[in-house]
């Protein structure tokens, strides 16, 4: 009977070690990890010498470079920059000076009559489709006007808003 006892006993202990869950370590795992790029885009607007002193006197169309802009982001897709246009006008004269706006690349000649698309009063959309720095993304700002043929003597001002918005 010991024997049979013995035996019975070697299976009792094989099967209760046979049923314990194993402890075993994975063979994957993941970490999450997260952070944040903040976002950089700006506008600086440097007035020429001309942009104070606009021949206003001849009745003659006139493209003048009023600023150098320096615009830069880090947005992949770019900015749109956009430009208002509109009057030089005189306190004591009924008859404002339209200007239209055209942004061109800094290294870029001069804009003719044909490249001002955007009537006065209407602001100008100025595009890109990348990220920048503002060393390799000068850009000149002009404007196109004519006075009138018995424009009232004075002085005449205007002002042209710029704004920036990553796309």
């Amino acid at each position: 009977m010991k024997l049979h006892f013995a035996l019975a006993s070697a299976l009792v202990f094989g099967a209760t070690a046979a049923f314990v869950p194993a402890a075993f370590a994975g063979t994957t795992a993941t970490v999450p990890i997260s952070g944040t790029v903040t976002s950089t885009l700006n506008i600086s607007a440097f007035a020429t010498t001309e942009a104070s002193s606009l021949d206003l006197s001849t009745p003659n169309e006139a493209i003048v470079k009023v600023a150098d802009l320096a615009i830069d982001t880090n947005n992949s897709t770019g900015y749109t920059l956009t430009a208002s246009s509109g009057n030089l006008s005189n306190p004591d004269s009924a008859t404002p000076i339209s200007y239209q706006v055209k942004v061109i690349d800094g290294t870029a000649s001069a804009p003719v009559t044909g490249d001002f698309t955007v009537a006065s009063g209407t602001d100008l959309s100025y595009g890109t489709s990348g990220a920048n720095a503002s060393s390799t993304n000068g850009k000149s700002l002009y404007i196109k006007y004519t006075p009138a043929g018995l424009q009232d003597p004075g002085a005449y001002n205007g002002t042209i808003n710029l704004s920036v918005a990553d796309n």
